[in-house]
């Protein structure tokens, strides 16, 4: 009987957080040359991910590898393998080290590398401290920080160790700098001095130290001292980027200037430095105080750009590839980026609470969401120094993904890809609203259907903003700014039109673009198929498209590669409940003499009263399958018309009242001629499913 490989690996331990040793059982392993070393720390650090022959060659070697590197490689991995690999039957492959597709992976549990131990015992500190349990939260910490030596990766060298020495180091300096918080928060300040003193002379412009240092020798005391380190971070982060100290320094500063100390009047050593201490001291002092030099002491923390992120928390940067050519939407994009924006112009008031901001951007199936809300992400990414996480809640075979899915994702973007993550909702909620507490992140939640899933999802701090798109405008969501996107006015189609194929070309055929436009009704994923189309038939003339485009089969002409606007609209169509779909097969083709029709048309054709109607009808306005200008009064979209024609062509409906056709049935003051000559009555089934 073979081996088990998780018994294989399990006998084996790592360290990685000092010099690099390996021990199977209790004997320890020769693990080689320097090189051979660096090749297996390298493994190690990938947490078992594949690492292919060319990126461990240039993490090893650099851009100037030697002729025989791959070689070298390979020798390496022989030579750890007969350290590593437990003894096996003859003919058994590794177990431990293994190949795949021209990589390698080191196949260990976390638990087996101190790493692994380290970042469970600080996810472990970050439940704990989310859950309050400070004392808790401080052991884990103390745990994990005793796994340490002086330096990661001592001994070994190459461009691959280089950078992963230094991210190792920012994370055992984020668990150290929360250890002392909670040192200070539980009243070990005084204990805790001369630890942060040697920290913050290594990190001046580490704000958050800068801060706790302040905090530490307020509660000792030492007000003069907490002065010294404001003025000395202000005149450090004035010089290197243009910037004052944060709320939390400009307050404990205001305060001790206004006499009324730096820790709210109370000198309490429980007031949480990350919680209530963040305004200590403003609440005593209603405007600038004057400073003991007889200057004005800085009370608003008010900043002249963003504040740098932490130098260890990862700054995730996961926004898609911005639209090169977005163009128009003037007034939306600047609803948008100023709904994202404009709260931090300022700082709420001492005291004062403030959400974090939440912008939905609604609209139909092609109408542009998803690229508005993209490039007004990446219009306003400065705004939002620690990253930019985006999710697209629509897995893809159009089932929805769950929240629980996209915060084990966003956790791991924000804590590194070997992030224990616990199991529970409710936790990974408590654990990424503690992340994004003090941070300013943008969250992009694309394609959302259910506004419980945002609620999930929503940080709980002032500092980040959310930005959603979805189909239906989700009325669930508090305090949310909507922006709901219309189609492109002709104005602004024949302006894309022009960034897509040329301005030349639609200069030479003015009439032919504007009908084009028409024809496409101004919806921006008809007009790109069409672009695309025209952008690789060069020779071809626009009245041509244009032409096949004024037939009976446009939404057949409106496809090409993966994009088609019929598919579009069908999937969109089965995601509606099947009471709606008949509602909007049926009311999608009532017209009356101005294109618009209302309740008293709706509710005879499908043969509910009219107050009943309206709300059908507006609850397809709610999902963007209807627009309506005025109360009372409703349109489709020509697009969407003719796609409830083809639901008609494909799906007959039972005969009845034979001598009304079907138009004349929904529109009596108004018939469209190419529907046919097919007429419908209201099924009991329908009347049922609308009823309940």
């Amino acid at each position: 009987m073979g081996h088990d490989m998780d018994t294989d690996a399990i006998t084996l331990r790592f360290t990685l957080l000092g010099r690099l040793r390996a021990w199977r059982g209790s004997r320890e392993l020769e693990l080689g040359s320097r090189q051979q070393r660096t090749l297996l720390a390298l493994l190690l650090l990938r947490e078992g991910r594949p690492a292919p022959v060319d990126a461990l060659v240039a993490d090893i070697w650099g851009d100037r590898p030697p002729a025989r590197a791959v070689g070298s490689l390979r020798t390496y991995v022989s030579r750890l393998r007969k350290e590593i690999e437990a003894p096996g039957p003859a003919g058994d492959g590794p177990r431990v080290l293994v190949s795949e597709h021209g990589a390698y992976a080191l196949r260990v549990p976390p638990e087996a590398v101190d790493l692994g131990l380290f970042r469970r015992q600080v996810a472990a500190a970050d439940l704990a401290r989310a859950a309050g349990r400070p004392e808790e939260a401080r052991e884990s910490l103390r745990t994990a920080l005793a796994l340490w030596g002086d330096e990661p990766l001592t001994e070994l060298g190459g461009p691959g160790v280089e950078a992963e020495r230094n991210r190792l180091a920012g994370q055992r300096l984020a668990a150290l700098e929360t250890r002392l918080t909670l040192d200070v928060e539980l009243g070990h300040h005084i204990t805790v001095l001369a630890e942060l003193r040697e920290l913050t002379e290594r990190h001046p412009l580490r704000e958050r130290l800068g801060a706790l240092l302040m905090r530490a020798y307020v509660l000792s005391g030492q007000d003069a001292e907490a002065l010294a380190v404001h003025e000395r971070t202000r005149r450090l982060l004035a010089a290197e980027f243009g910037i004052d100290p944060g709320r939390e320094m400009a307050a404990m500063a205001e305060g001790i200037a206004c006499g009324t100390g730096g820790t709210g009047g109370t000198g309490s050593p429980g007031a949480g430095v990350t919680g209530g201490a963040a305004t200590a001291g403003a609440s005593a002092c209603a405007g600038p105080c004057e400073a003991p030099d007889g200057g004005t002491a800085v009370g608003t923390g008010t900043r002249t750009g963003p504040r740098p992120a932490p130098d260890d928390f990862l700054r995730p940067a996961q926004l898609p590839r911005d639209l090169a050519d977005f163009t128009g939407r003037d007034e939306a994009l600047a609803q948008v980026i100023g709904a994202l924006t404009g709260a931090r112009a300022g700082l709420p008031a001492p005291g004062a609470a403030r959400a974090a901001p939440v912008v939905v951007v609604s609209g139909s199936t092609g109408v542009g969401k998803s690229a508005l809300a993209v490039h007004a992400a990446h219009r306003v990414r400065g705004h939002f120094p620690d990253g930019q996480l985006h999710a697209d809640l629509r897995a893809p075979d159009g089932t929805a993904v769950r929240p629980a899915s996209v915060l084990e994702s966003f956790l791991r973007a924000l804590g590194g890809a070997g992030r224990p993550v616990p199991e529970q909702q409710a936790d990974r909620v408590a654990l990424y609203r503690s992340d994004l507490a003090e941070r300013r992140v943008l969250v992009v939640l694309d394609n959302v259907e259910d506004p419980a899933a945002v609620d999930a999802l929503v940080p709980g701090g002032p500092g980040c903003s959310v930005l959603v798109t979805s189909t239906t405008r989700p009325s669930g969501l508090a305090g949310a700014h909507h922006t709901h996107l219309g189609v492109l006015s002709p104005a602004e189609a024949l302006s894309w039109l022009e960034t897509a194929i040329g301005a030349d070309r639609v200069a030479t055929e003015p009439q032919a673009c504007s009908e084009l436009v028409d024809l496409c009704g101004g919806l921006p994923l008809a007009l790109r198929i069409v672009a695309m189309r025209l952008a690789t038939r060069p020779a071809w003339a626009v009245a041509s498209v244009v032409g096949a485009l004024r037939g009976r089969h446009r939404l057949t002409v409106l496809g090409i590669a993966d994009l088609s606007v019929r598919e579009a609209f069908r999937r969109e169509y089965g995601r509606l409940p099947a009471p709606l779909r008949s509602v909007f097969a049926r009311v999608a083709l009532l017209r009356e003499p101005d294109g618009r029709f209302g309740p008293t048309a709706v509710a005879p054709a499908l043969g509910v009263p009219a107050d009943e109607a309206r709300a059908l009808c507006e609850e397809l306005v709610d999902r963007s399958w209807l627009e309506s200008a005025r109360p009372g009064r409703y349109q489709v979209h020509g697009l969407l018309r003719e796609f409830a024609v083809s639901i008609h062509r494909d799906e007959p409906a039972p005969r009845a009242d034979g001598d009304r056709p079907v138009a004349m049935l929904f529109a009596p003051d108004g018939a469209d001629t190419r529907l046919g000559g097919r007429s419908f009555r209201p099924s009991h089934d329908l009347r049922e499913g609308l009823a309940s």
